[in-house]
């Protein structure tokens, strides 16, 4: 070209390099919030080849160049050297990367769920059925939890020792990749190994089969199961559409979401607080009493101090106000949580993945129990209904969230007591006043088809065991986790879900919620509503109180009856009679009540189907007669020996003496402690939500757990309780006031008074 130089082709060049090296800048410094960050022109998104995260990947990042990888590792190493921006897998095998890989990291949220699978060619039904009988059972018996803590959190990757059997029944071909660390690899020893082997191997011990693994790549995986040429595939198939043209799928052996991979580098610096697990190893960690959770926090944080808690929103509350860096419970219950609730998040790392399942006593009734609920969970997994469960109590459509009225079901093979947790959304709660959640609606519609009534017995969470153990309940739902430690005490179902643990944190920025712009009285109207007339929520609270009063008042006519006869034995002359009376004493007062309430309720009265009020009056009034009784002996000894020597003296007996001279004064003394126990009796019924009952406290942990407000419950039920012992004391004081002559206005009869005038 005419006029141009070598000189301004340099500098041309020079000039395009620079600004190169200036968009590439640019680029590095663009951090990476979420998912949606990247869906943008200028972003480049690695999908791996054929699989679900793919469809997914194509459908969120429409925006961002794509590319496809038929290696996992390809792409993981593009991630971390900078030629691609992000990568799209399955959740576990991607938090097992970042955990061995700390250039790079996950974002917090993730594009879907994941179903991974295992397949077989059509024609090969009944092999499927045995491994889907496998699958429910080794998500029950602890196994899964063990396999996935071992090999997709742990780092001593080691196959443990796994009998073959001595004289197999068949031979099955599995195949499978042996590029998936830590799915399926290939060990130091030159043998394959990961989940994938173990489960295979696991399987054939169950099947009574000799197993013989094939290795080849994906492709050709897919052809061979589909024309039989393997008898399954288990290589960390996902169970796309595509896929259940070709061949036959199982149920999910592992649960997973697909989630994005970044560099951790690009990861944008917020004031997000505590983002990884690995920060919280000398926290105060909050646990559910009677939960799994603490053995597994005390496994992966040993150095944590461990705080229990009855409920979640009491948890969440003491992580918005500091008094704990973080509370571990389900991930399905957490998202929910965080659609009523603000200030909180949860990590993106499960701690563990579970299955939940119904609980039932090891009795022959149980057995035949959890041989229908099995049978049952089956048929509606396959049938699609419980897909179509799971889309209403997950979902947002408040209108489809109606449990059949089970009152009314016809009882030809009985009626089943279940014990459940109403404070476990969306598995177990009350809406309306009623029992609902995904785990009712399956029992309930299980009663309905195979002809049993149902009792659902409301308690806290630490007591559903027990119960079953005693055989106070037939069965137990409440996103209820299997483990191996339960399992020696109780029968599992099959699992009905599928979820895993997460440990909630507090969200920094956005503690207590965006500010309101109005008024105290504004916000307390705001929370009368949601909290009382919302759902007819006020019902739920006159209930409570009904209940409450009737156990103190019922209690407490039956302890001072009771105390009464302690007390005549604890003076009796009888050694012996007096030495129990007085041991009786001793043994409740050093007896916490809630240990007493449970020693009757599930072991004394386990075997009867008395009502479980009925056992609180019986409790309280044990408790309540220790202490009358030791009020009376005090009021009688205080009763001046004179006037008794004075009455027996003009001619009285013992009885007549005790009734009409030492009894009313001994009165006299013993009421204002008598008022004062009787209140505290009043607030003490507030524990027996441990047996079942729903009195007023245990409404107002109901209101919360729907609600998850702290403040306005919680005053408001000890506003309730301050004027129900406000309005008792009043009437103790009248009767009071009846009994003791030294509290009642003087009246002289027969006297008139006169002026001084008229006097004279």
């Amino acid at each position: 070209m005419k006029g141009w130089s070598w000189g301004k082709t340099l500098c041309l060049l020079v000039a395009c390099l620079f600004l190169a090296a200036c968009a590439g800048i640019q680029k590095q410094e663009q951090k990476i919030k979420s998912a949606g960050d990247l869906n943008a022109a200028g972003y480049t998104v690695g999908l791996p080849q054929g699989s679900a995260a793919m469809h997914q990947g194509e459908k969120f990042f429409d925006k961002a160049k794509l590319k496809y990888y038929s290696s996992l590792a390809d792409g993981y190493t593009a991630v971390e050297y900078g030629k691609l921006d992000a990568f799209v897998f399955d959740s576990h095998a991607l938090e097992y990367t970042a955990a061995n890989n700390k250039k790079l990291a996950l974002l917090p949220d993730y594009l879907g769920d994941e179903n991974i699978v295992i397949g077989a060619a059509f024609g090969k039904e009944a092999l499927i059925r045995q491994v889907n009988e496998f699958i429910a059972q080794y998500k029950t018996d602890g196994t899964y939890q063990s396999m996935y803590q071992r090999w997709l959190q742990g780092k001593d990757k080691k196959m443990p020792a796994i009998t073959p059997p001595q004289q197999p029944t068949q031979t099955i071909i599995i195949g499978t990749e042996g590029l998936n660390e830590p799915m399926n690899y290939y060990g130091q020893d030159g043998t394959l190994t990961g989940f994938d082997v173990e489960f295979a191997q696991r399987l054939g011990a169950w099947l009574n089969a000799e197993v013989k693994l094939q290795a080849m790549t994906f492709d050709a995986l897919l052809a061979s199961a589909a024309s039989g040429k393997i008898d399954l595939l288990i290589a960390n198939l996902n169970g796309t559409e595509a896929v259940k043209e070709q061949m036959l799928v199982s149920d999910s052996y592992i649960t997973s979401k697909i989630a994005v991979l970044v560099n951790r580098e690009r990861l944008a610096e917020t004031d997000a607080g505590i983002t990884e697990l690995s920060q919280l190893q000398q926290a105060r960690i909050g646990i559910m009493t009677g939960s799994s959770f603490d053995k597994m926090t005390q496994k992966l944080l040993p150095e944590a101090e461990l705080s229990y808690y009855n409920t979640f929103p009491d948890m969440g509350t003491a992580v918005k106000q500091g008094k704990i860096d973080g509370f571990i419970m389900d991930e399905p219950m957490a998202r929910y949580m965080l659609n009523e609730t603000e200030g909180l998040k949860y990590l993106g790392q499960f701690i563990s993945r579970d299955g939940y399942a119904f609980a039932l006593p090891k009795t022959a009734k149980g057995e035949k129990l959890q041989k229908q609920l099995n049978e049952y969970l089956q048929k509606i997994r396959m049938d699609g209904t419980l897909k179509e469960i799971d889309s209403i109590w997950f979902g947002k459509d408040e209108s489809k969230k109606i449990i059949a009225d089970y009152t009314v079901f016809p009882a030809p093979e009985g009626v089943l007591r279940l014990a459940t947790n109403s404070i476990s959304a969306p598995f177990s709660y009350v809406r309306n006043g009623q029992a609902a959640g995904y785990d009712i609606d399956i029992i309930v519609r299980f009663c309905r088809e195979y002809g049993y009534g149902l009792q659902i017995h409301d308690m806290d969470f630490a007591a559903i065991i027990p119960g079953l153990v005693s055989g106070a309940y037939d069965l137990a739902g409440s996103c209820i986790t299997v483990t191996p430690e339960r399992s020696e005490s109780v029968l599992f179902t099959q699992p009905d879900y599928s979820g895993g643990v997460v440990m909630m944190v507090r969200n920094s920025g956005t503690v207590g919620g965006p500010a309101s712009d109005s008024g105290f009285w504004q916000s307390m109207r705001a929370s009368f509503e949601k909290n009382f007339i919302r759902e007819n929520r006020w019902k739920m609270i006159v209930q409570g109180i009904g209940t409450t009063l009737f156990i103190s008042i019922l209690a407490a006519v039956f302890g001072t009856a009771l105390g009464f006869g302690v007390c005549m034995l604890r003076r009796m002359r009888n050694s012996f009679l007096s030495g129990f009376a007085k041991a009786f004493v001793m043994a409740i007062q050093g007896t916490p009540i809630v240990v007493l309430l449970m020693i009757l309720y599930y072991v004394v009265l386990g075997g009867s189907n008395i009502n479980a009020v009925w056992v609180a009056v019986i409790g309280f009034g044990i408790n309540f007669a220790a202490y009358v009784s030791e009020m009376l002996r005090t009021g009688i000894d205080a009763v001046d020996k004179g006037q008794i020597e004075a009455a027996q003296a003009i001619g009285f007996n013992r009885v007549q003496t005790f009734v009409k001279v030492t009894f009313p004064q001994a009165v006299m003394h013993i009421l204002p402690v008598y008022k004062g126990e009787f209140i505290s009796l009043v607030k003490m019924t507030s524990v027996v939500g441990y047996i079942a009952i729903q009195d007023l406290t245990k409404m107002s942990d109901i209101i919360r757990s729907r609600t998850y407000e702290a403040f306005f419950p919680l005053i408001a039920t000890a506003i309730i309780y301050f004027i129900m012992a406000y309005l008792l004391t009043l009437f103790l004081n009248l009767i009071e006031i009846k009994i003791d002559p030294k509290k009642r206005k003087r009246c002289v009869k027969g006297v008139i008074a006169y002026d001084n005038d008229q006097t004279s």
